[in-house]
């Protein structure tokens, strides 16, 4: 008998992973079918958009499953392989608002473009609970029963557990962090050649950053992760959630290229500094070299 809980909270997991690697292998075979069959317009970009939401935000409701089986260990293990894994899979499509964002004050993508793909994403991660909640109510594991009337709008708790102002200062730096560590990782000398090693390590600090702010407001980064399973939830309303969630995170992001370009540059003055003063070391020493072996002629 001393065995059972065990061999019970196995049986979640399993069910939890097999969730997990059904959602990322449809969706995937999903976004290829769309990639292979369609012209790369406007509505295709929309679809696979669509597609990475619902993939982002059913992938994250049941991580949360395996939060509450095996608590911080497993689930950063699960999460950091479903980070690399959509890093890897989704290729130029998104469900992340401010990257079309940023494409558009990049001029990639028009203002058009970026609302109707900022939507399509959206969409996919409000879908994600109907999508889920079905196969919940069958109660394949007792960490599957009535989760889905625990997720529901309404009846969920909420993440945010500082003020609003502090909540999102801490939704926009880890934004930021995210940003300046897969920039700072590429432009490594040693990884540049390695992008599947950069990825792998700036999901290491991604998922050590979601770990940090988990007891202040969940660690989302992400708006439409938050507005899939979030909305809704607590008593602060739509519009605490947009603040935190969509404000902050959105700030963090256009501020990164900035910051990162603010940093790299005092590195690079330093270090060109330093070159100057190692050579007019060197230049310096050289000439004593030089004074000492023409005092010994003159001797």
């Amino acid at each position: 008998m001393e065995g059972l809980p065990h061999v019970h909270s196995s049986w979640c997991l399993l069910i939890s992973t097999l969730v997990l690697a059904l959602t990322a292998i449809t969706t995937s075979a999903l976004r290829s079918l769309v990639r292979y069959s369609l012209p790369p317009t406007l509505p295709t970009h929309c679809l696979l958009d669509f597609l990475c939401g619902l993939e982002l935000c059913v992938c994250g409701f049941e991580l949360g499953v395996i939060l509450d089986i095996y608590d911080i260990p497993l689930y950063s293990f699960f999460l950091w392989v479903v980070l690399v894994w959509q890093a890897i899979s989704w290729g130029d499509a998104t469900a992340n608002p401010y990257s079309h964002l940023l494409r558009w004050m990049g001029g990639s993508q028009t203002a058009v473009q970026t609302v109707v793909r900022l939507a399509a994403g959206s969409s996919g991660a409000l879908t994600s609970y109907l999508v889920l909640a079905p196969l919940w109510n069958y109660g394949l594991s007792h960490f599957h029963e009535g989760r889905a009337d625990r997720s529901a709008t309404g009846a969920c708790g909420d993440d945010l557990q500082v003020s609003l102002l502090y909540g999102s200062f801490v939704e926009l730096l880890g934004t930021l962090l995210c940003f300046l560590s897969g920039s700072i990782l590429s432009d490594l000398p040693q990884l540049q050649s390695k992008p599947l090693l950069v990825t792998c390590l700036d999901n290491v600090v991604g998922v050590a950053l979601v770990i940090a702010a988990f007891d202040l407001t969940g660690g989302y980064f992400n708006p439409n992760l938050a507005l899939g399973i979030k909305l809704g939830c607590g008593q602060g309303g739509h519009l605490q959630h947009l603040a935190v969630y969509w404000l902050g995170p959105c700030l963090g992001a256009v501020l990164a290229a900035p910051v990162y370009s603010r940093v790299k540059a005092v590195f690079v003055v330093e270090k060109a500094r330093d070159k100057k003063i190692k050579k007019l070391a060197e230049k310096v020493e050289k000439q004593k070299k030089e004074e000492i072996v023409e005092s010994k002629k003159t001797k």
